[in-house]
């Protein structure tokens, strides 16, 4: 693809790379039944413990709507639990459970492969300037009304 706007616009390249890396770690995860999306929600919530549905789109850097509608089909297949929390009864914690906890031990070996390709054919060193790269994208203050008029 040579089209020069697509080349000049930062937003279209890193959305072609996440879909692109996305559809290999995908392909890796299949034999655990999760796609990357659902096994990034999974990891969290093994690795942080329970959150609220605020907490845990901050931690993915996610809107909670979609964050809401990817959680709906975790919770359907038993993997999560999504309650009141005691608190405040409008805010709604979400867990795993057994069934999540056992997913995630198949499935954590299964993203190993996929990363160690990934570092493999990308290098190791690159691979991690570039989550650095990323992560730093994700702490800038973007919104049109920081546009200078």
């Amino acid at each position: 693809m040579t089209d020069s706007h697509f080349d000049s616009c930062s937003c279209g390249a890193l959305r072609q790379a996440a879909r692109h890396a996305t559809r290999f770690y995908d392909s890796v995860l299949s034999p655990s039944g999760l796609g990357l999306n659902q096994y990034s929600i999974l990891s969290k919530l093994d690795r942080f413990g329970p959150k609220t549905l605020q907490q845990l789109a901050d931690i993915l850097v996610m809107d909670r709507s979609t964050l809401g509608h990817l959680l709906r089909p975790l919770e359907a297949r038993g993997l999560l639990t999504m309650k009141a929390a005691p608190k405040d009864r409008r805010a709604r914690i979400i867990s795993l459970t057994p069934a999540g906890n056992a997913i995630m031990r198949q499935a954590k070996p299964l993203w190993a492969k996929a990363e160690t390709e990934f570092q493999r054919q990308f290098g190791a060193e690159p691979a991690a300037a570039l989550r650095q790269l990323l992560k730093d994208v994700t702490r800038i203050e973007l919104g049109a009304e920081n546009l200078a008029a």
